[in-house]
Formats: structure tokens, sequence, C-alpha cells
């Protein structure tokens, strides 16, 4: 605990000058919070089990696109925080699927950041060991792994670095309908997504939760990715936070979660670890998962040791084993959908062995569900500089685009939508691209 739990004090002075004094006192709540959650958990082990073994148990459901309805998931998975696996759901890219031999040969000279080494500290928001590189320079990384020096482009804009395959590009109609689309004025996040991920086995990234509880979906196009993906409940952020769960606007509990292993189909191994009940508040961390918050630069969101590490250290991290976690393994043509605020870790490969190179696209969303927890994350990032003249204005103007919709509107039009689409057929399973960003 006193390894990974920082507490109020441990801000650094060039922190406490540099930030706002809402910003870090947000900051100090949550990591107070957690500290004190761990606390008590490690005071009473017994307990903390014996409260685990009562909880419900944390599954991803394995649903397939010819008899899910779009109402049923926004309500009963989105809305409830809940993972959920939805296999044959179409054609999302021209052609099907984008292979990297295809992305080396239509967009090879195209330059991106690419993380080396094989890992993303996505948890961490590290840059280190990033390199900008063609994607033809990418594909030669790749296929010459076996020197050691691994690539993956993890989280590559497609509107903003790669513009013309969104031509080529759809999103699935069960999340199509995300509100930052649906802005009166364009703000930060309104060209984000969908982003391209592209790794060989082996490569990976850090066990993280996504900023501000955003929803998060991703379509594995081939190869294997997450092996398997790994989610832990967002109520259980503190002992594993690599939660793909979301939490609904209220802050999320801290309960202590039980491991439940999922079986799904081929691609990649995805890790994920449960947000908590649905009273619970999306704010809180899971204890668990040894989280902490780093003093020199204060986020929101906490990092998390090495899942590696914390499994192969058992008596370091006593409180792991509570957590509520489901791996799956996302194989092509399948999607996974992750509850925001959800700590997760990603895994490229089917096996240590698997020959196939992963390449897969995501994007986060916004609706009901999230949209209060989202916009106050968003607004204590607008302000996160002590000085009013350095504000981020591009959270800034999400903020204030979200703050313009009429939930109550918005939320019944989302509705009847969904309830006039029903079970989607083959070809209304996916919206254009052009249709998604126009804020269909």
């Amino acid at each position: 605990l006193s390894r990974h739990a920082h507490t109020a004090a441990a801000l650094s002075q060039n922190a406490m000058a540099s930030h706002s004094a809402a910003y870090l006192d947000e900051v100090r709540r949550r990591a107070a919070e957690a500290e004190s959650r761990a606390s008590a958990a490690l005071a009473d082990l017994a307990a903390a089990e014996a409260v685990q073994v009562a909880l419900p148990a944390f599954t991803a459901d394995v649903r397939d696109a010819s008899e899910l309805s779009v109402a049923e998931c926004r309500e009963q998975y989105v809305a409830r925080f809940r993972p959920l696996l939805i296999r044959s759901i179409g054609a999302l890219t021209d052609p099907t699927p984008w292979t990297l031999a295809w992305l080396r040969e239509h967009c090879g000279q195209k330059c991106a950041a690419v993380n080396v080494g094989g890992s993303q500290m996505a948890a961490s928001c590290e840059v280190a060991g990033v390199e900008v590189m063609t994607i033809d320079d990418l594909a030669q990384r790749i296929e010459a792994r076996s020197s050691g020096r691994s690539a993956y482009l993890y989280d590559c804009s497609l509107p903003l670095k790669l513009p013309a395959l969104c031509e080529r590009l759809a999103v699935p109609v069960y999340f199509a309908h995300d509100w930052l689309q649906r802005t009166r004025r364009l703000h930060a996040f309104s060209r984000s997504w969908p982003s391209l991920f592209v790794g060989a086995t082996g490569t990976r990234s850090s066990l993280h939760i996504d900023q501000w509880k955003g929803h998060f979906w991703m379509a594995q196009l081939c190869g294997a990715h997450s092996r398997p993906a790994l989610c832990f409940k967002t109520s259980d952020v503190v002992v594993v936070m690599m939660a793909l769960l979301l939490r609904r606007r209220q802050a999320v509990d801290d309960l202590p979660p039980r491991r439940r292993v999922v079986a799904s189909a081929p691609a990649g191994r995805f890790s994920f670890f449960t947000v908590r009940g649905l009273s619970s508040r999306l704010g809180a961390v899971n204890r668990c998962l040894s989280p902490s918050w780093p003093s020199e630069a204060p986020r929101l969101e906490p990092t998390f040791p090495s899942l590696d590490e914390m499994e192969a250290q058992p008596g370091q991290y006593p409180l792991l084993r509570l957590a509520r976690r489901v791996d799956v393994t996302l194989r092509a043509g399948e999607l996974l959908l992750v509850p925001g605020g959800a700590p997760h870790r990603v895994r490229n490969g089917e096996s240590d062995a698997d020959p196939a190179v992963s390449v897969a696209i995501a994007a986060n969303f916004v609706d009901g569900s999230n949209c209060a927890a989202a916009a106050a994350d968003l607004g204590l990032m607008a302000r996160r500089a002590a000085a009013p003249e350095h504000e981020d204005r591009g959270a800034a103007a999400a903020v204030a685009g979200l703050d313009e919709l009429d939930e109550v509107a918005l939320s019944a039009d989302d509705a009847r939508s969904a309830a006039a689409i029903g079970v989607p057929g083959v070809a209304g399973r996916v919206v254009p691209y052009g249709e998604y960003a126009r804020g269909r």
C-alpha cells in the first residue's frame, strides 16, 4: 500500500504551483478514497473476501448481432456498464478486413507516432519510446520483430492522421449515437475516433482507465487482440484498475470483486475489471489494483503497477485476488464493449507463437449513461492549469458542447431510434463514417 497509494500530501510543490486548486482537490480526494478503502480491506482480508464472494459474478456476455437489438444493447449493457462481446457485426471497413499489407499499399508513406519496444504505457501517458515513422516503416519493423524492436501503432486517430481511410470506414450501429458527434460546434473530440491499432504478437497496452469515463468499443479486423482481453470491474479499480466497465453518472463504489474468466473468439487478449455495482459512483477507483497518482504530474485517473508484476507477486499485492475481472480473446470479426471507467489491458496475439498481426479499430463514446460524469471530468481537465489563460480550450469546448445538449430530448430520441431499428439486418449493423460524424 505504501508503495502505490499516494495521498494528498504527496503532491509536489511544482504540481501545486502549476495546477488549479479545484483540480488538485479532486486528485487528492480520489487518492485518499482509494487509500482509505485499501487500508480497510487490508485490515480485515477475511471480511473483504466474504463481501467479495457475495457479489454478483462479473462476466462478459457473448451475443450475435443477428439476435441483439440496438435497444437491448444500449439499455442492458451500455447503460448498465456491462461488458459485451458481439459477433457477426458486419463489414466495418472496405475492403474487409484491412490487413497490414493493405494498409502498407494504400497509406504506406503516411506518418504516425508508433510505440517501439512493444508496449504502450497508456495509464501514465508516457511518450518515451515513441517514434514517428511511416506505415511502411511500421510494417517493416513488425515483420522484423525477431530483432527485439517491436512496434505498436496505438490509438492512431483515423480522421486526423489517415483521413482518406474514413471513406472506407463504418461504425457499429449499436454505438453510433455518440453525443460527442451531436454537439452544435466542433471540439477536441469531434474527430478523434475511430482510431487504428496495429501490432505484432506480444505487443500490449498497460493496465489503464480511459479518460473522462468514456465508453469504449473495439472491433478486431484481423489477428487476435488481448490474449485474452482483460477487464476489471470499475468498482475494483483500486485492485486491478483494468476495468472495461463504465459506471453510471454516480461515482463507483469500491467493493472487492471476484475473478471470472469468460472464453470468447480468438484474436487478441483483453483483460478488464469491474466498475462496480449499478448503484455505485463513477468516481471511485478500484482499490484492489494498487492505483497511484504521480505527484509530479497529477492526473484524475490513476496509474497502476504492471499487471504481470502484480500477478507474479501476490504477497506484494494481496488485494488483487479480490478484483472481479474478465479475460476475453477478441477474434477477427468480433467487437468488444468496454464500459467507461473500467481498468483494462490488451495483449496482441492469441498465443506467444501466433504469427498473425493484429489490426483493430476502436472509439470512445458518450451517451446519456455517462454524459454527466464525462462532462465533470472534462471540466476539471479544462481548468487543470493554475493560470486561467492556460485553459485547455479543447476540453473546455467539449464541455460547453455537452452542456448545451438537452439530455432528456436526446435520450428520448435515442430510444425512439433504437426501437425503430430493432434487430438490425446485416446491412443495417454498420453506419458509414460520414453519417456518424454528422451526428446521425
